[in-house]
């Protein structure tokens, strides 16, 4: 006997409570993941539809979305959306990993009287100059007008005047 014939004969609440247990599970951020980092647009993949006797189809990634992939069939050139776990990703399809931020810069990279500008509290872009260097902080003589600011290394970025 079968797995569809266990099914089958199974009661309908028990059904229920299998059909919540697994759309829960597929429903899951991590396993939408796993599936999407081995994705990118223009890929051919296969794809389960909705008769489950049928083998999977072919088509092609056109687009991502947060749950789900519009797949373009490519028998037929119609697309559909897809939850992530009804594609089969190529196995031998690397990871793409987000790529790391560059790194913030450190006290060492600074000096006094550099010109560094950054970003401040309302968003506008400041130009100073360095009169000290703190341990956590760097001093910032903006103009006359503008004052001292007290800045993160993580905050500035060196200005290179050509």
């Amino acid at each position: 006997m079968d797995i569809l014939d266990s099914l089958r004969q199974a009661p309908s609440a028990e059904l229920y409570r299998l059909y919540l247990a697994v759309g829960k599970m597929l429903d899951d951020p991590r396993r939408i993941l796993e599936v999407r980092q081995r994705l990118h647009l223009g890929m051919t993949i296969g794809y389960i539809a909705d008769n489950p006797l049928v083998p999977p189809l072919q088509g092609t990634v056109v687009e991502l979305r947060q749950t789900q992939a519009v797949v373009q069939d490519n028998a037929s050139r119609r697309r559909w959306a897809l939850p992530y776990a009804a594609i089969i990703p190529d196995s031998a399809a690397p990871i793409h990993p987000e790529p790391a931020p560059p790194p913030r810069a450190q006290r060492e990279e600074f000096f006094v009287g550099d010109t560094v500008g950054f970003t401040d509290k309302h968003l506008s872009e400041r130009v100073g100059t360095i009169v000290r260097l703190n341990p956590k902080t760097a001093s910032i003589a903006v103009t006359d007008s503008e004052g001292h600011w007290r800045v993160s290394y993580g905050l500035l970025r060196r200005i290179v005047d050509l």
